[in-house]
């Protein structure tokens, strides 16, 4: 059970990172961006191409692979989102599923199928809690929360965090104090690539990357955030975990003493997720029920 634990500390961290970027582009400001498992995992692809194929030292690779993952993000905001939400904000869910489709496309044609692993190699586990971690997953993890530590605290208790909430929450009223909107918007993208580029980085440091990934990796971000509640980075970072802990309770335990669920039922956990919180609470567990006249 102490191993089933951690394993749901390692997914949970990974899920935790593409969920909390999430949280801040759906959950803050409203808009759809259901190409972000496709951005994680170019982050991760070009962090593993650096790296292996160029020979950069790790550290230099991660930050040229967030670099990437910023700019990706970039372009995604100027080229599929912005000039479709000033219509509606429901529309960047048509153009960024066609962005994703374009980019399984290219991450297929230029790094194959084949799974890329940024550390090849086994490494020694060393026994915590009656459980085995390997250095660099307790690395990983630490620096997962030490990120999303930061971005809270921008948010949260900083001048700049204060203008992103006031243009969430009157985007006509900060404009008329001086406040960029649509700057504001920009960088808060931007930082929400960057944390699923990171999320893409741990998953090929930690496992493999292949391009299979990216549709759940967006599943699952989608189901922390909307557990957690529409506006509430805390909440679906909490439930990242949770959905993680559910997923290895799931496959890993043996139900009424003789039944095994094979591992391929895992991801249907944030489907169930997602259907059971719409049917039951929509407004999340940390959210606000919505008023309807």
């Amino acid at each position: 059970m102490s191993q089933l634990v951690l394993n749901a500390l390692i997914a949970g961290s990974l899920a935790a990172l593409i969920a909390g970027g999430l949280a801040l582009v759906y959950g803050v400001m409203g808009i759809f961006n259901m190409a972000l498992g496709q951005m994680a995992l170019f982050g991760g692809y070009m962090t593993w191409w650096f790296r292996v194929s160029l020979g950069q030292s790790l550290p230099v690779s991660i930050l040229l692979g967030l670099c990437c993952g910023a700019l990706l993000s970039w372009l995604t905001f100027r080229v599929f989102v912005e000039p479709f939400v000033r219509y509606h904000r429901w529309l960047p869910i048509v153009t960024t599923i066609a962005w994703g489709m374009i980019l399984d496309g290219l991450i297929l044609l230029l790094f194959q199928e084949r799974p890329a692993s940024i550390l090849p190699g086994l490494e020694s586990p060393v026994r915590i809690l009656g459980g085995q971690l390997t250095m660099s997953q307790i690395t990983l993890i630490l620096a997962t929360l030490s990120l999303l530590a930061i971005f809270a605290v921008i948010l949260h208790a900083t001048a700049y965090g204060r203008r992103i909430r006031a243009v969430v929450q009157h985007p006509h009223a900060a404009m008329s104090l001086g406040i960029h909107a649509l700057r504001l918007r920009q960088m808060l993208f931007i930082a929400s690539g960057t944390l699923a580029a990171a999320g893409g980085i741990f998953i090929g440091i930690d496992q493999n990357l292949t391009p299979t990934l990216a549709f759940p990796l967006t599943i699952k971000a989608y189901a922390a955030v909307i557990a957690g509640g529409r506006g509430s980075l805390y909440g679906a970072i909490l439930c990242a975990y949770v959905i993680a802990l559910l997923e290895q309770l799931l496959v890993g335990v043996t139900w009424f003493g003789a039944y095994t669920i094979p591992a391929g039922y895992q991801s249907a956990v944030a489907l169930f997720l997602i259907i059971g919180f719409l049917l039951v609470r929509p407004h999340g567990i940390f959210g606000s029920p919505l008023r309807t006249a």
